[in-house]
């Protein structure tokens, strides 16, 4: 049975620099290690803590159901305003009673066109995972990403993709331990 790692990008576009960095990550961890995708950000409502135990809304179900059968997830974030986007934080909200996170194992990335390579952002959302116990195993700042991953959004610099590779073999040695 594969080891399944759930796949959570902070970005809406879909040409998304950090949606490239979930790609390259996933095709590193092996055939052993099943990588999905979430839409939750593109469809979860704005969080509101009347709804977060009863009437909760069928998205937030989805979300949290999708989270809580992940052996693993793996973040890639943008950064916007210094921080994580909207989309990303509303999702961690849905989940920050519901224990979904609690002792998971996640991978942080973020990429910024920026020299800080989205480093704020990441350490907003490492922030936030550590209060709600998650098992940081990694972290990757990627700046300048627009030199780092080409018009068909294969990442082409070397130095990410060895930090990929390092976090890959991490999650996998952790998953397998």
């Amino acid at each position: 049975m594969p080891l399944k790692v759930l796949a959570v990008v902070g970005s809406l576009q879909a040409r998304s620099s950090n949606k490239a960095l979930i790609e390259a990550f996933s095709a590193m961890l092996g055939a052993a290690v099943q990588v999905t995708p979430t839409r939750a950000l593109h469809v979860l409502p704005p969080f509101n803590s009347d709804f977060e135990s009863e009437n909760v809304p069928s998205a937030v179900v989805d979300w949290r159901a999708e989270l809580a059968a992940a052996d693993a997830v793996v973040f890639a974030t943008p950064e916007y305003a210094f921080g994580i986007p909207g989309a990303l934080k509303n999702s961690l909200d849905w989940v920050v009673g519901s224990g979904e996170l609690v002792a998971k194992p996640v991978i942080l990335m973020g990429a910024s066109t920026m020299a800080t390579g989205a480093s704020l952002a990441l350490e907003a959302l490492e922030r936030t995972l550590r209060v709600m116990s998650s098992e940081i195993i990694g972290v990757l700042s990627v700046p300048h990403v627009r030199a780092k991953i080409d018009a068909e959004g294969r990442v082409i610099d070397d130095e990410t993709n060895d930090g990929m590779t390092e976090l890959a073999e991490k999650l996998v040695n952790r998953l397998t331990q």
